[in-house]
């Protein structure tokens, strides 16, 4: 009997004709697709985790994308519609401020584990208004992690939820890496740690020699790993034709042709 072991990703299609065709207007053509979250974990995952099993939480700005490695292929990949810009916006709207501010208090002063000198850390938060009072406000740090650190928390009790109903607690190595901008706020891999139980590192990219010191952080791991998937195309990944003539069996001639067509 002929078997064969998949593993299929769907992703909306309104999303994806829409980037090729932003990608048709800059004059440039789309060689293949790639999950984020697929690349992020080749680009920061050690050999020993992706063969021994290790989950990559990619969070970026509108997503945190999920992907888990077993023996060197990822072996599930599933994605969280929440992410950094989620917490810059109830920044903005907890502070009644623009989210661009939001945005830069969020990068020079957020944080997810409060302590005692935190209570005394005032931020001036700034503005524009024309009121003298309001322009002037500041807040302390200890406040500003209590507006950020619910969402962040149910981000990650929506990444606990898919990891679990991955069964990857049944993994042997189960180590979880985080990257994507939004990995970079203070206090995240101890916040992770408790939710999701399991052991946390920081990821970044670290299989590309020579990368500038501007993006050797987690926020470039997917934007490496791309490089990295482009650099080294497979077949099965990227647009191609399956030559006919080396394939003379007329059933798996409508094989190929029904793959090619459907998938």
């Amino acid at each position: 009997a002929l078997s064969v072991d998949m593993h299929l990703l769907t992703v909306d299609l309104d999303a994806i004709e829409t980037l090729i065709y932003a990608i048709g207007r800059c004059d440039l053509e789309l060689a293949g697709l790639a999950s984020s979250a697929y690349v992020a974990g080749v680009s920061s995952l050690v050999e020993d985790e992706q063969e021994l099993g290790a989950a990559c939480i990619d969070m970026g700005g509108g997503t945190t994308g999920i992907s888990i490695f077993l023996r060197k292929h990822m072996i599930y990949a599933d994605c969280v519609r929440m992410g950094g810009e989620h917490v810059t916006a109830d920044i903005s709207m907890g502070l009644e401020m623009p989210a661009s501010v939001a945005e830069r208090i969020k990068t020079f002063h957020g944080g997810l584990v409060a302590t005692g000198m935190d209570d005394r850390e005032m931020i001036e938060l700034g503005g524009e208004t024309g009121d003298w009072e309001h322009d002037r406000r500041g807040i302390s740090r200890a406040n500003l992690i209590g507006i950020m650190r619910p969402r962040v928390e149910e981000i990650l009790e929506e990444v606990r939820a898919r990891l679990d109903a991955a069964g990857f607690d049944q993994l042997p190595g189960q180590r979880i890496v985080l990257t994507g901008g939004a990995s970079q706020v203070p206090g995240l891999d101890v916040l992770a740690a408790r939710i999701l139980g399991q052991q946390v590192r920081l990821g970044r990219p670290l299989r590309v020699h020579g990368l500038p010191q501007a993006v050797t952080g987690p926020a470039f791991a997917a934007t490496v790993g791309l490089a990295l998937f482009a650099a080294h195309p497979q077949d099965e990944w990227w647009d191609f034709e399956i030559p006919a003539d080396r394939y003379p069996a007329r059933s798996l001639r409508r094989a190929a042709r029904w793959f090619r067509e459907n998938w």
